[in-house]
């Protein structure tokens, strides 16, 4: 089997060869794989469906946390950050949707909740878009 043709799925992980744009090296790359970001974003839908309206927002989000922290600790190996990226904007997104749906805004109130307001003032976990092994040394990673 030729990596560099073909990936492989190894626990949920995708791995495949690519060639470095800097270098034009290959180099093996590890990111999760999209059957693990779909089953992600179908569980976030279940936290943040109708039955969850009559929820408060303090409530959803520690469970959402929750969620994200075991995911990103255990797929936050490799190549994740764009990956990453697009599950940070998906939940900013849906909760954002849920939130709305839940006051009953219109389309014109939508800003009333950004996504600073969820990462700063509603502790929202963002996930990384840095290994840790890349971080300095004692630098404490932003929320």
């Amino acid at each position: 089997m030729d990596l560099r043709q073909e990936g492989i799925k190894f626990l949920g992980f995708e791995m495949m060869g690519r060639r470095s744009t800097r270098s034009q090296k290959w180099y093996p790359h590890v990111e999760p794989h999209p059957k693990s970001l779909k089953k992600l974003r179908e569980t976030i839908r279940g936290k943040l469906n109708r039955s969850t309206m009559g929820r408060a927002l303090e409530e959803v989000i520690p469970e959402l946390n929750r969620t994200l922290k075991g995911w990103s600790h255990y797929f936050h190996y490799g190549n994740s950050a764009r990956a990453f990226g697009q599950v940070n904007r998906y939940v900013v997104g849906r909760l954002s949707r849920w939130w709305w749906r839940k006051h009953a805004c219109r389309y014109g109130q939508w800003n009333t909740l950004t996504a600073q307001d969820l990462y700063e003032r509603h502790d929202l976990f963002r996930l990384p878009f840095q290994p840790a092994w890349k971080r300095a040394p004692g630098v404490e990673a932003k929320r």
